[in-house]
């Protein structure tokens, strides 16, 4: 007896871990915005990203063209994400840096929170230095019912 209430209880875990995982799955509204610092100015960029398997993967452009920008990483159980963004830079005016030269590549950590509807991110700025504030949000797109 003891044997099967053990086995139900680690059952249960499994089961309830997996839920977790998959519980961000599917299509989120992206929004990242970045702020003007000092004459560099600021902009916003809207796409939609995709969770799987608790994985996301968004991007906005070409790969490896002016203005690319992809942002990947894996969402834990409890919400919380380490993930990277990284791209190429768009004209002078927007890039931010000693290098202000379009097309170049770049990449930053986004440390983010995520609920099953909605996430927030912010960019890791490190020193602060070269880095500028960016905002992440993430709006979970509603599923689409099964047409009979």
């Amino acid at each position: 007896m003891r044997k099967l209430l053990l086995s139900a209880i680690f059952l249960a875990t499994l089961s309830a871990s997996g839920q977790d995982a998959s519980r961000f799955d599917g299509a989120w509204n992206t929004t990242v915005t970045c702020e003007p610092k000092g004459s560099t100015l600021g902009y916003t960029l809207h796409f939609v990203s995709n969770v799987v398997g608790g994985v996301l993967h968004g991007e906005r452009g070409t790969k490896g063209q002016q203005a690319y920008l992809a942002i990947d990483g894996k969402i834990g159980n409890g919400g919380n994400a380490k993930l990277t963004a990284s791209g190429n830079t768009a004209s002078a005016a927007y890039t931010h840096g000693p290098i202000k030269t379009a097309g170049e590549e770049y990449s930053y950590e986004v440390k983010a929170q995520f609920t099953e509807t909605e996430g927030k991110g912010e960019r890791s700025t490190g020193l602060g230095i070269v880095g500028r504030p960016c905002h992440w949000t993430f709006e979970k797109q509603a599923a689409e019912t099964p047409k009979p």
